[in-house]
């Protein structure tokens, strides 16, 4: 019986050169080109798919960041807007023949209201001569901010007048002496001592001139004595004058002490309130001192525009100066157009009273350019009021690469609860 034998592979017998060869042509055999091409295929899906999300994260990212941001500076603006206007009218809304006066201002001799030029931007289109007011807005056009003034003193005396009879030997005699919030020295710089304002009370017509003049710092204007009676310290009121610092801002002009003169008091030379608001180019809210007290103050960033309305109590669908705004009227309306509210006349005077609260619409919009499947095209303002009163425009391409966030709300004017007087 034949035995059969496995032949053996010459390398298990003696390895050869041509046993050799083969196995290292197997040992280098790779990748064949289509398992090459799956693998670059599969490599650039998942690519795809990381880039993807990716962008997704930072699309989400970004949009989550400018909603923060839009909050942040809309919270810091509304803030300042809600605690400059609401104080507006202060010192002032009880006096009569106040509203619509020529403001008159100098300081050491020069000349700063009216002014002898311009306002800075974005506030050259206010008028130069101003009259006081609470409050009034500047129509900003289809496309710009609005422009807002606010006026307002800061006393503890109140909205309290302070009759006087003349000026003798640059002071002011008063009767009686203001008993609450005067001389109150928190510095040794005399320029910071307190001001007034006085305001011609004997005015048949159109409201005259009223002249911002200082105290000295040598006004004493109480004295605290205990009352047995009432078991308590009470300020002895009298006749007294009031010593003017005329090397800051002058003394009283006859047009104005010959004619019944009543004196406000403002408060502390840095306090009151007598400022424009406005957006700058940079997207800014700016606070400018129209009194020249103190550099222009930014408070916020990110602002894209500010639109404003007047709230009046003035009778139209409701009843006048019952302290409730009977409607809401734009500052580009005939009668109520800032021009018009600073012309002097005794009409205007009367209608001033009627504003009572003002209401604001404030577009923030990202400080960074956001990808957006369906990008804002339009803001659309005050919506719930009548067409002619709405305000829209029209974003540009390029503007529709930004987030926005639009924010309405009311300020009511507190200090302008009270009827007019005139």
């Amino acid at each position: 019986m034949a035995i059969m034998r496995r032949k053996r592979c010459c390398s298990e017998i003696r390895p050869s050169k041509k046993c050799s060869l083969t196995r290292t042509r197997r040992t280098q055999a790779g990748l064949s080109l289509i398992e090459m091409m799956v693998g670059m295929l599969i490599g650039l899906i998942a690519s795809l798919v990381i880039m993807q999300s990716y962008s997704s994260s930072e699309i989400y990212r970004r949009n989550l960041s400018g909603v923060g941001d839009a909050l942040q500076s809309a919270a810091i603006a509304a803030q300042r807007l809600d605690l400059v206007i609401q104080e507006a009218g202060g010192g002032l809304a009880r006096g009569s023949k106040v509203w619509g006066c020529k403001l008159l201002v100098n300081v050491a001799g020069t000349a700063v209201l009216p002014r002898a030029s311009a306002f800075p931007s974005p506030f050259a289109s206010v008028t130069q001569t101003l009259r006081a007011m609470p409050v009034a807005i500047l129509n900003g056009g289809s496309s710009a901010s609005d422009v807002i003034l606010v006026m307002a003193g800061d006393s503890a005396a109140g909205n309290r007048p302070l009759s006087f009879s003349s000026v003798s030997g640059g002071s002011l005699v008063v009767s009686p002496t203001p008993a609450i919030g005067m001389g109150i020295k928190t510095s040794t710089d005399a320029s910071l001592y307190d001001l007034f304002l006085a305001v011609p009370q004997d005015i048949p017509n159109d409201p005259g001139d009223c002249r911002v003049v200082q105290a000295k710092s040598t006004f004493a204007p109480v004295t605290v004595a205990t009352d047995a009676s009432l078991g308590i310290k009470v300020a002895t009121i009298s006749s007294a004058e009031i010593p003017l610092n005329e090397a800051t801002y002058g003394t009283v002009d006859a047009s104005i002490y010959t004619k019944a003169p009543a004196a406000f008091h403002l408060g502390l030379r840095n306090l009151p309130t007598f400022a424009l608001l406005g957006v700058n180019s940079n997207g800014e809210l700016v606070q400018y001192d129209v009194l020249n007290r103190m550099d222009p103050q930014v408070f916020s960033e990110n602002i894209f525009l500010i639109k404003a309305r007047y709230g009046l109590d003035n009778g139209v669908g409701g009843v006048d100066n019952d302290n409730a705004v009977d409607e809401w009227v734009s500052p580009s309306e005939a009668g109520w157009t800032m021009a018009e509210l600073m012309n002097g006349t005794l009409a205007t005077q009367q209608k001033i009273g009627y504003i009572k609260a003002i209401r604001i619409a404030m577009v923030i919009r990202s400080s960074q350019p956001v990808a957006s499947d369906a990008p804002m095209s339009k803001l659309l303002l005050f919506q719930d009021l009548p067409e002619s009163r709405k305000f829209s425009r029209d974003l540009t391409t390029d503007e529709q690469r930004y987030q926005y966030q639009v924010y309405e709300w009311v300020i009511p004017l507190r200090n302008m609860k009270t009827p007019p007087n005139v």
